[in-house]
């Protein structure tokens, strides 16, 4: 498994929480370009059209009353997590505000969409969070070291890159 934390390669990759939270999130024409690792498996995902910030939650399984947002024939797989649909044309521009050990990266939308479909099993940053990522528990926001920030810069600009081509249209 690489360590690298951007790209089309990385440990998001291995995680089955990230892998369930993709096949409900994505179309079978779409295809990955890349992705942007933060800190507790949160994550930018580039496609085509669209980006998703993945917010995967901690705990295999429902949360107590809720009901099970999809279960995967044969591997009872049914992890939680919130998936944000944004679409390059909507996004307004995308800020890496620095805490003190850590930053974050939100991106700043006119609107977006909330795969709810999942939504109930979502079990990560219902805690309140540590005072470097007060943003982590926005929908629009992933935590991120500062050295993986400086790996992801180059995706960030490739990203503006693709809202700058959409918004020439």
């Amino acid at each position: 498994m690489t360590q690298q934390k951007a790209g089309t390669e990385g440990p998001w990759l291995y995680d089955r929480r990230v892998m369930w939270l993709l096949e409900l999130s994505m179309d079978e024409d779409e295809h990955v370009r890349f992705g942007i690792e933060g800190m507790d498996g949160q994550l930018i995902i580039a496609l085509d059209e669209r980006l998703l910030v993945i917010k995967p939650g901690f705990v295999r399984g429902g949360a107590p009353g809720a009901p099970a947002a999809s279960i995967r024939a044969g591997d009872g797989t049914d992890f939680g997590g919130k998936v944000v649909s944004i679409r390059y044309g909507d996004i307004t521009s995308i800020e890496t505000p620095h805490a003190v050990s850590n930053a974050v990266i939100k991106i700043n939308a006119l609107g977006y969409q909330l795969n709810e479909t999942h939504n109930e099993l979502y079990q990560g940053n219902e805690v309140a969070p540590a005072k470097d990522f007060m943003l982590s528990a926005e929908l629009t926001t992933i935590p991120i070291t500062r050295w993986a920030l400086k790996k992801g810069k180059p995706y960030l600009y490739m990203i503006s890159d693709l809202i700058g081509e959409v918004k020439e249209v």
